[in-house]
């Protein structure tokens, strides 16, 4: 199965999954809410401020009078604080208060499973560091931004600092506006339980994300922060919303957080903090700033599974806010949707109208990506798709499949769906791993164009595949990274650095077009290169379910890009092969490699080939480049394209075991081969060719600077000046009068029906053809049929023989022969 047609099955069967029970992981909050979950919930005012708390019951509402106002502050101290499950408590604050700042001083967690609200705009703070836990009812009714934090002490820009553990009875308040949360090691932790409803299932792939509008969890006014600091964090099925606003999590066991007033509310910073918790996302978790939001999140160990999303889908006109991760551990994203199956954890952006899809800024030292877990970037309209950036310090592995079904891969995909262009793909890292179905893809599906795909990895990339699939269609998941047009937009180029570059079997590094979009350009610069999988630029016919889904047309139109590799040693090993291919009506593309040494070994191949256009060019430069056991480099063209030209410098070229250099055609003009060398050894079943079918041979020239013999082990003999076949005759000529010529400095056989011998075990080097010499030719006029010299053979001395006979020629293809004028008339 082709790259595009795997694509495409992946694509389309990623929604048909089966439901399956799937073990999520949970940090010790899930223990802690559960020892905590039956303490009957209250609010109970202590006597530490000036004015105190007044708590007053009224049917299923607690309304909370008193506090101390300072300003446009208002203060509320409890001993607990806690919101009973389908209760209300409300803070009946003043319209002129802006901020209302609340903490609890006692040793309770609290509970809040009802609704919480205030009046006016006022922003709310809520500090309890023995842990706060926000239930499945839980529900907020707040006019301002909402921050929540299980700090010690809130410090204001003064120096005055509000503490949970201050009993004095009578604190001086300030006016002032709050600046950071100070959180020390035995800071609790903060949970957001749900029903993991956030989001439904879009009915095809060319659909958005569909947000579940009844869902209420936690949510604030638009254009507002909603804001979780704790010890760790972990939202198992809950909701984190703010629509054009920001969410920010942050998980701090040592230090303090700084508080940074913006538009939208209240940006944290960590400039001051030591030591980071976990933060965690499970059984479906959701947090959405959509529009023009924002969303930040700041941890140690960070972790998204079970279906969860981090989510930002901008459907207005202006540009859209970004989602920034900083984890100093691992970052990981993994696995599906355990009830229903039909949901992957995500790390997305998206736009829906004109304004631009947000940026996604990954910074970790560790970045996981499994079981189907997916980060990337859409636009399903003219505005443009954000940016991924990943900065992973140490690694970034991208594993494998979702358990529930293969197509549904490990992935950083950027893509864009109608005119709007995708955003780019930057990964930077010391170590790159991508393994049975990890991708990282630029797609375009529409008319925009696709984004670029640019991978700095200092050690090394490895694309591998080792698990084996049964009855399932497919022998692997492929490992793969690629740029793709579908439709009418140019893909984007992938550039990849790195000191060793892995290409395993059944991986891929593409660029490709199945539409009138060109194919985008790959460039590898690898201190090594390790292929045994495949290194494409290609235009494919679509098939007719590629048609149906996005318009495609039946033949592409687009040309492939080309591939560029500069390395110190490229291995091409069982099967690998670097190839630019068209089967379109088009040209194919080009290829070019600089290295030191140059291997194919066990029918490996450099190949540029055409089904109608012409074919691609291939430059080869290399100090060594040796071809074995069935390789080969050829740039051949069907139907009447002409034939690619090939054209190597190279200190020393080789070829043994069957292996060839060619630059065929069929109908059209054969190829051109330049060879450029110090040395050139080629074992007798090895061959070069450059011919045509039914049309005109190409060329093959050979400049090689030390025409000696040298014995190798297996046999590889030197070939000094190569002879020249030329055909006399145009395409297909019928039985006429006609000559053959044939020119050499050296002394010609004296009979024209003798075979002619150019014996190349000579111990002085052959001169080069000087114009001012003239060469003894033969001449034969026949009245009769003519039938060229056609074949260059070895004899059983190891002499090239041109002849007529077709016994034994050099290789299965008649080594430096030209085709029979009459071939097409026999």
């Amino acid at each position: 199965m082709d790259f595009i047609h795997l694509l495409v099955a992946n694509l389309k069967k990623r929604r048909s999954v089966k439901e399956c029970a799937l073990q999520f992981w949970s940090i010790k909050g899930s223990l802690f809410f559960l020892a905590s979950s039956s303490v009957t919930a209250q609010v109970i005012p202590d006597k530490t401020l000036p004015v105190n708390s007044i708590v007053t019951p009224q049917n299923n509402t607690r309304i909370i009078d008193g506090g101390t106002i300072k300003g446009s502050n208002l203060f509320h101290s409890f001993e607990q604080f806690s919101v009973t499950t389908g209760s209300t408590v409300l803070f009946n604050n003043a319209q002129n208060i802006q901020n209302i700042f609340s903490r609890v001083t006692g040793s309770s967690i609290s509970n809040i499973d009802g609704l919480l609200k205030t009046n006016g705009t006022a922003n709310f703070f809520l500090i309890n560091p023995s842990g706060i836990i926000f239930g499945k009812n839980a529900r907020l009714d707040i006019g301002g931004s909402f921050l929540v934090s299980t700090a010690k002490v809130m410090k204001f820009a003064d120096g005055f600092e509000f503490r949970t553990n201050d009993r004095q009875t009578k604190p001086l308040l300030t006016i002032s506006v709050p600046t950071g949360l100070q959180l020390g090691s035995d800071s609790g932790a903060i949970q957001v339980l749900g029903i993991g409803e956030g989001l439904t299932a879009p009915s095809s792939i060319s659909s958005p994300t569909i947000k579940n509008n009844d869902l209420t969890g936690l949510r604030v006014q638009l254009g507002k922060t909603l804001a979780l600091v704790g010890g760790d964090v972990s939202l198992a099925g809950g909701s984190l919303i703010a629509d054009q606003g920001r969410i920010e999590l942050g998980s701090v066991t040592d230090g303090t957080v700084s508080l940074n007033p913006v538009a939208q509310g209240f940006a944290l910073s960590y400039p001051n903090v030591q030591r980071f918790g976990n933060i965690s996302f499970s059984q479906k978790a959701l947090a959405d700033a959509s529009s023009v939001g924002s969303i930040q999140i700041q941890g140690n160990n960070i972790l998204a599974t079970d279906g969860s999303a981090i989510l930002i889908q901008n459907q207005s006109s202006h540009p859209s806010g970004s989602i920034n991760i900083n984890a100093t551990g691992t970052l990981e994203l993994s696995g599906i949707s355990p009830k229903d199956g039909r949901f992957n954890t995500i790390l997305r952006t998206e736009s829906l109208n004109s304004g631009s899809a947000g940026d996604i800024n990954l910074f970790t030292k560790n970045l996981v990506v499994q079981g189907g877990a997916g980060i990337g970037s859409r636009t399903y309209s003219d505005g443009q798709g954000g940016n991924v950036t990943v900065n992973a310090s140490d690694s970034i592995g991208l594993l494998g499949f979702s358990s529930f079904n293969p197509f549904i891969t490990s992935s950083i995909i950027n893509s864009t769906l109608t005119n709007g262009k995708a955003g780019d793909i930057t990964v930077s890292t010391e170590r790159l791993i991508a393994t049975d179905g990890g991708v990282i893809i630029s797609l375009t599906l529409g008319t925009g164009a696709g984004g670029n795909v640019v991978l700095n990895v200092v050690n090394s990339v490895e694309l591998t595949n080792s698990i084996k699939l049964m009855n399932s269609g497919l022998d692997y998941v492929p490992s793969y990274f690629a740029t793709t047009d579908f439709h009418a937009g140019n893909a984007g180029s992938l550039t990849i650095n790195t000191s060793r570059l892995i290409v395993g079997q059944q991986a891929r590094i593409t660029s490709s077009t199945v539409g009138s979009g060109s194919a985008g350009s790959i460039t590898i610069n690898a201190s090594n290169l390790d292929v045994s999988g495949r290194i494409s630029s290609s235009v494919l016919m679509a098939d007719q379910d590629t048609q149906q889904l996005f318009a495609s047309p039946q033949s592409p139109s687009g040309n492939p890009g080309g591939i560029k590799i500069n390395t110190e040693n490229l291995s091409l090993m069982n099967g690998g092969i670097i190839t630019v291919t068209n089967q379109g009506i088009s040209n194919a593309g080009t290829i070019l490699i600089n290295a030191k040494s140059i291997s194919l070994d066990n029918k490996s191949a450099i190949t540029a080939t055409t089904a109608n256009g012409e074919g691609g060019n291939i430059f080869l430069n290399a100090r060594y480049l040796q071809l074995s056991n069935h390789s080969t480099v050829t740039a051949t063209a069907g139907n009447k394209g002409n034939g690619g030209n090939i054209n190597i410098n190279a200190d020393i070229l080789t070829a043994w075991g069957k292996s060839s250099i060619t630059a065929d055609a069929f109908e059209g003009r054969g190829g051109n081969i330049t060879i450029n060398a110090q040395g050139l050894f080629f074992s007798p079943d090895s061959l070069i060719t450059a011919s045509s079918k039914y049309g005109i041979n190409g060329t093959v020239k050979y400049n090689i600077a030390d025409t000696k013999i040298y014995p190798t082990q297996l046999k590889a003999e030197v070939i000094p000046i190569a002879p020249e076949i030329i055909p006399v005759c145009q395409e297909r000529v019928g039985i006429g009068v006609s000559s053959f010529v044939v020119s050499s400095t050296r002394n010609l056989q004296s009979k024209p029906n003798d075979l002619m011998y150019n014996n190349i075990e000579q111990s002085n080097p052959v001169p080069a053809f000087n114009n001012s010499h003239n060469p003894k030719s033969f001449f034969s006029n026949q009245p009769t049929q003519i039938i060229e010299a056609n074949a260059l053979i070895r004899d059983s001395q190891g002499n090239f023989v041109l002849t007529t006979s077709q016994a034994n020629p050099i290789g299965d293809n008649a080594s430096l022969s030209a085709s029979s004028c009459f071939s097409g008339s026999q």
